[in-house]
């Protein structure tokens, strides 16, 4: 956990800290799965459909021709790649064979008899069908001065990717679809057009790239993840309320959380009743103890809420915190049946 960074000045000051919390997967893959089978049933990108390059110096926007070569049969190979690194499922396998001819349509559907094929007579095994592969590059040229007064030119380059999947459950008739979505950036500066373009990556970097990226939205949609957030603790010229933020600096939470209620029972100036309610529940919400971390933010914002010509800022945050508190408590459920 860090700590820095002050937000608010005057009288008091906000510091950030992040932390790592647990995200439950989107999708809940049943305790008796043994086997997770990744497929491609997807047919490689069209090389010219959704790309554009953008000479916005000259006005001007030409087709971009990106070519594939067995990108998502790689594609595929990386999602399981991800799956399997992740240490979740009991066995990842991803399918071979050309025996079997797969649709490899718009949204097809695997059958029975191909079905059976991939599992090859294992039990309680779950397909990843992916069924279609969208990639959209996007490249812009534009042209900045300086404070120098030099023409200065900036590459933008994106590739947004969108991927169809489907799992087939072993008991289940009709399968699950997902759909996931990823976008990364590069940029470039040179004194030409030309040497920025230079210091782009080649078609088969970013491309791998982006199928990098994307395989581990593929792996979050399936497998629960840690994820940074950002918390914010007060601290004031309040004697207490400093001391506690130096307790929680040294980890020495129960300290600092003493000292905070002290301030809310005791102290008669509601900012710092308010401010010491709010560091409460950041406290409750690190020993994942939301239900008391959502009554001390509602008790901190109800005191500024009393003040609240003034404490708008913190309304804002602190409301936006409480959002998310229910929204942990209520992932937590299904966290808890994933883990």
């Amino acid at each position: 956990m860090a700590a820095v960074v002050p937000l608010l000045t005057g009288c008091r000051s906000v510091s950030m800290l992040s932390f790592d919390v647990w995200r439950p997967a989107k999708v809940t893959f049943p305790v008796d799965i043994a086997r997770v089978t990744v497929v491609n049933n997807s047919v490689d990108p069209d090389e010219k459909e959704g790309n554009r390059y953008r000479d916005n110096i000259s006005k001007q926007e030409y087709a971009l021709e990106v070519l594939h070569d067995s990108t998502t049969y790689r594609l595929a190979e990386y999602i399981a790649l991800e799956l399997s690194n992740a240490h979740y499922f009991p066995e990842v396998t991803i399918f071979y064979d050309d025996s079997i001819t797969l649709p490899k349509s718009l949204y097809p559907l695997l059958n029975e008899s191909q079905l059976s094929a991939i599992r090859g007579g294992a039990d309680h095994t779950a397909v990843v069908s992916l069924d279609k592969t969208d990639m959209a590059v996007s490249m812009d040229d534009n042209a900045l001065v300086d404070t120098f007064g030099e023409t200065v030119y900036v590459t933008e380059l994106s590739v947004a990717t969108t991927l169809y999947l489907r799992v087939y459950w072993p008991d289940r008739i009709e399968p699950s679809s997902e759909v996931v979505t990823d976008t990364i950036y590069w940029q470039s500066f040179g004194y030409t057009p030309d040497d920025a373009h230079s210091s782009l990556p080649r078609t088969a970097g970013f491309l791998q790239e982006a199928m990098r990226h994307i395989s581990s939205r593929v792996r979050d949609l399936f497998i629960p993840h840690v994820d940074n957030v950002d918390r914010y603790l007060y601290t004031s010229s309040n004697p207490a309320l400093g001391d506690a933020f130096d307790f929680w600096q040294q980890q020495k939470y129960k300290e600092a959380s003493y000292l905070w209620e002290y301030v809310y029972e005791e102290q008669k100036n509601k900012t710092s009743r308010a401010m010491a309610a709010a560091n409460l529940a950041v406290y409750y919400e690190l020993f994942d103890n939301y239900a008391e971390a959502i009554k001390w933010v509602d008790r901190a914002l109800a005191l500024f809420k009393e003040k609240s010509d003034y404490e708008t800022p913190d309304i804002t945050m602190l409301q936006d915190y409480r959002r998310q508190l229910i929204e942990r408590n209520t992932d937590n459920f299904t966290l808890q049946k994933q883990i």
